[in-house]
């Protein structure tokens, strides 16, 4: 079922990293036994290994500095609507994004199927919180617009 995420949403960080995470796959047990404790509509997990954030259990994730947009480099599971952003912004940088230089961030937006465009609000662990919206904004009017040219079907 898809979720419609708050304006107060969080990412809490745990140290794990999806198997083999190039691959679509469904052994993600102990990521489910994160996500089952929690309200997905206002919080998601952010997988961290070696001091680097990778995704989210549900989603993918952009990093927003000085209007540029950033992606990790590797390690990480590119989703179909990462794909889509990909057509649409004109550049992504891939680079390790260290839990360290998390507050350099202005936003952190999530992107995936489930719960379509986030923007996080605060990441308790280590203090960080969003500065503006500008590029929520933009990527969640991409995506209403792609959205909104699909039918869609009840079952």
């Amino acid at each position: 079922k898809k979720v419609n995420p708050k304006k107060n949403f969080n990412l809490k960080l745990v140290k794990l990293k999806r198997e083999k995470p190039k691959f679509k796959n469904l052994k993600y047990k102990k990521i489910l036994s994160y996500l089952s404790k929690m309200d997905n509509s206002k919080s998601d997990i952010g997988l961290v290994v070696n001091k680097k954030i990778l995704e989210t259990g549900t989603s993918n994730l952009l990093f927003i500095k000085d209007q540029k947009v950033f992606a990790p480099k590797k390690n990480y599971y590119e989703g179909n609507t990462f794909k889509f952003f990909k057509t649409k912004i004109r550049k992504i940088i891939k680079k390790d994004i260290l839990l360290s230089e998390l507050n350099n961030y202005d936003e952190i937006i999530l992107i995936g199927s489930g719960k379509g465009v986030a923007s996080v609000n605060k990441i308790n662990q280590i203090g960080w919180k969003r500065k503006n919206f500008n590029k929520y904004n933009v990527f969640q009017k991409y995506y209403l617009k792609e959205k909104n040219k699909c039918n869609s079907y009840k079952f």
